[in-house]
């Protein structure tokens, strides 16, 4: 039997510090019938400059700045991939990445979408690996964000286009809101145990607008899903307690960055769903009960800072 092709897909919008480490691991991919696009999302930097080299070894597409999403969609539909990899412009795969997924897999045919535990960078020279969800647990999973970041999956190119492709309503969380639509399609996922793709996290302050931003897509994008479940009657003890804490964390972001009202207002209606779980702390019950939801979390964010560390 031929072996499967890949695409390996990378969208890059001014990534010029980083996207020839991921271009390059892309390349060094072990699997040999491959092909790897690249989409210059508009850049205003040197990210054309730093993809010249690798030409012709990479097909590089080039559009107006549209967006991650937008980008990732111009590269499906070039690629001619039975399978497509996707991979951030500031991360990079290991070269046996692709080889030993579908190995894991006995090559994927009973699978729509291959996803593995990713390996976090967080700056420094030890990696540390992502637990493994396993496929009986994968909505929880969801909820709690436990599954892999984009790198971590392989997805079978017609599955992904039957789901419409990748969206541009929640384009801090596009990965999550993807894998919440193949969830509810019922798409069949498969883990492979080996991680094989590493995840560059940059961590910083955030602004109160970006924390409002990543609240109101989060929440769109859980309620999509709880609403989906009430339908369906889906629910599960575990189910509700991962989606409670998710909800209650959307809640909280909105609180922090200063919405009060509109905190209060999704506290309130995701608790009349049934969706809300706040902490067990008796004192941060009490307060709530008295005080409402705004007023316990300033209150508990005054004993925290109160608190000897």
């Amino acid at each position: 039997m031929a072996s499967p092709f890949v695409s390996i897909g990378i969208p890059a919008h001014d990534g010029a510090d980083t996207v020839a480490a991921a271009v390059e691991s892309a390349l060094a991919q072990s699997w040999p019938d491959k092909e790897v696009l690249v989409v210059d999302d508009g850049s205003t930097d040197q990210t054309r400059e730093r993809l010249a080299p690798f030409l012709p070894r990479i097909r590089l597409l080039t559009q107006p700045n549209r967006g991650r999403a937008i980008a990732r969609n111009a590269l499906l539909e070039a690629s001619r991939g039975e399978w497509i990899q996707w991979l951030d412009q500031d991360d990079v795969l290991l070269p046996q990445k692709i080889a030993t997924q579908l190995a894991e897999a006995s090559g994927g045919n009973d699978a729509d979408v291959l996803y593995a535990p990713c390996l976090f960078d967080e700056g420094g020279e030890t990696l540390r690996t992502q637990s493994r969800c396993p496929e009986a647990a994968l909505l929880r999973g969801w909820f709690a964000g436990e599954l892999p970041q984009t790198g971590g999956y392989l997805w079978r190119r017609d599955a992904l286009q039957e789901l419409g492709g990748w969206s541009d309503r929640a384009p801090l969380f596009d990965d999550y809101e993807l894998m919440g639509r193949g969830l509810r399609h019922g798409l069949r996922f498969r883990l492979t145990p080996s991680p094989g793709a590493v995840w560059r996290i940059r961590r910083g302050p955030f602004s109160a607008e970006r924390t409002q931003s990543f609240a109101h897509q989060k929440g769109g994008v859980l309620t999509e899903m709880a609403r989906w479940l009430d339908q369906n009657e889906g629910w599960t003890a575990p189910l509700r307690r991962s989606a409670g804490d998710a909800f209650f964390l959307v809640a909280r972001w909105l609180a922090r960055s200063g919405r009060t009202e509109e905190a209060e207002r999704f506290f309130t209606e995701a608790s009349a769903h049934g969706w809300m779980r706040p902490p067990p702390s008796p004192l941060y019950r009490l307060l709530l009960s008295g005080l409402g939801f705004s007023q316990a979390e300033r209150f508990s964010a005054l004993l925290r800072r109160l608190s000897p560390a």
